[in-house]
């Protein structure tokens, strides 16, 4: 897995001037953290995540204890879980992608799981 980016122009056009979303920008991309995995880790390691639930079209932080999947059923929600790096090899391995940035940029790798209907945006 590598990244596919011309870093002259990204670093000319974009970066920290505009967003920009890259497709495809890492080559043969395998997810590094499966949902499985995700939902052990926070409950086996207490990582700091938030819930994030969709009712009525707005999305709400949930304001509880993670206690896995069951219990959330399989619409409207999101998991936020950040600095994973520090606990899955893979996501450290992946963050290693983008040594071309300063530290402070890449301080903590955060990921999100949704299932259907889910999400943090309006347009999810």
């Amino acid at each position: 897995m590598y990244l596919i980016i011309n870093w002259e122009e990204f670093l000319q056009h974009h970066w920290q001037k505009q967003p920009v979303f890259l497709k495809k920008a890492i080559s043969d991309f395998i997810n590094p953290v499966s949902p499985e995995e995700l939902e052990k880790l926070v409950i086996e390691k207490a990582l700091e995540s938030q819930l994030i639930q969709r009712r009525h079209g707005k999305c709400q932080l949930v304001h509880q204890s993670f206690n896995g999947y069951a219990s959330l059923g399989q619409r409207n929600w999101s998991l936020r879980v950040e600095a994973i790096h520090h606990w899955h090899r893979a996501a450290e391995e992946f963050l290693s992608l983008f040594r071309v940035f300063p530290d402070w940029v890449k301080e903590a790798l955060t990921v999100f799981f949704s299932v259907p209907g889910g999400g943090i945006s309006p347009q999810d």
